[in-house]
């Protein structure tokens, strides 16, 4: 998480909101994504949205270039990949009494992590679209796993799906295809091949994500 800016929710909202399309276009799948990360549709008031392009604007992610506002390489990294969605990966980690979760939003344009923290905070990551889709999986995974003790991850990418859990005696263990049923002791290399196998497939910009 070297590159994510810390953003409050009515900056999220703001990025919601550009990425909904001027005439609202998209304003269903934009509910779908404030849902994903426990954001009330219903909140999303003009006042919201305004207070977040002041906040954008006073931090300098976004300029006031005669009365236009004009956003920054963040804003517009993650309204690109808003405004394209087409796939949502989900993932959630736990080691020792931390919990941690990740949102990744795929589209044809780009792709932005999300990482929702406490009193309305979100990390915000504009991820590079020409590395697979593996990638910030694994290095999330990493995160989670990082140092000794009981760790684990669950993954979930339309239809995709991976358990791993790591037992304090640093055995790794991997579910089935599916995400579904007992875990199975594997080595760490199974578990990047795993995301690999199981995450590379889904495609952005005629890649692979």
């Amino acid at each position: 998480m070297a590159d994510t800016t810390l953003c409050t929710f009515a900056e999220l909202e703001f990025l919601l909101r550009s990425a909904a399309g001027p005439h609202g276009e998209r304003t269903a799948a934009m509910d779908g994504v404030r849902r994903r990360l426990a954001l009330q549709p219903e909140a999303a008031t003009d006042i919201v949205t305004a207070a977040g392009v002041a906040s954008l604007l006073a931090r300098g992610l976004c300029t006031d270039e005669g009365g236009d506002v004009v956003p920054g390489p963040l804003v517009l990294g993650a309204v690109a990949a808003l405004s394209t969605l087409h796939t949502t990966t989900e993932a959630a980690g736990s080691t020792g009494d931390k919990t941690i979760a990740m949102h990744v939003f795929s589209g044809t344009a780009g792709r932005v992590a999300t990482y929702p923290g406490p009193f309305g905070l979100f990390g915000i990551e504009v991820l590079d679209p020409a590395e697979p889709l593996a990638s910030p999986l694994a290095r999330f995974v990493d995160r989670c796993t990082a140092g000794e003790g009981e760790a684990a991850v669950a993954i979930a990418s339309d239809g995709a799906g991976v358990a791993i859990a790591r037992d304090a005696d640093g055995t790794w263990m991997l579910s089935a295809d599916d995400g579904s049923g007992p875990l199975s002791p594997v080595g760490r290399d199974d578990v990047v091949a795993a995301l690999v196998s199981r995450f590379g497939g889904i495609t952005v910009r005629g890649g692979v994500l």
